[in-house]
Order: structure tokens, then sequence, then C-alpha cells
């Protein structure tokens, strides 16, 4: 069994690699969680919205190839 010491720097080391501290300053920070949560659904809006209108061009294509309906 290892001893405590070892124990405990495994775990200093585990927590440092989860970044834990990074998160903790985020959720304490309201502003800034604030505008990151605003940014991140900004973007993902304007993914979606892309992603929408790409696949729906897409598929107005192969329905006019189906039904031989040519586009301007």
């Amino acid at each position: 069994m290892k001893n405590w010491e070892e124990l405990t720097t495994e775990l200093i080391a585990a927590l440092e690699r989860s970044r834990v501290r990074e998160l903790a300053q985020i959720m304490s920070n309201t502003r800034r969680l604030l505008w990151n949560s605003f940014l991140s659904g900004i973007f993902r809006g304007l993914g979606a919205a892309l992603g929408f209108s790409v696949l729906g061009a897409i598929a107005l294509l192969i329905l006019a190839r189906i039904f031989g309906v040519e586009l301007a």
C-alpha cells in the first residue's frame, strides 16, 4: 500500500491536470461566466443556422434532381 505522501502528491497532480482551479475561478466571477455563456450561445446558434442552411440546400438539390425541376 502507498503511503499518505505519495497519495497526496498523486491527488494534487490529478487536480492540477483537471484544471479545477481555473474552473473555480470562472465560476466565482459571475461577469466572466455570463460573458462566456453568452458567447458560446451565439456561436452555437450560428453553427446551427449554418448547418441547417447547408443541409437544407443539399436536400433541395436532391429533391430537384429527383423530380426533374431545374433550379435557376
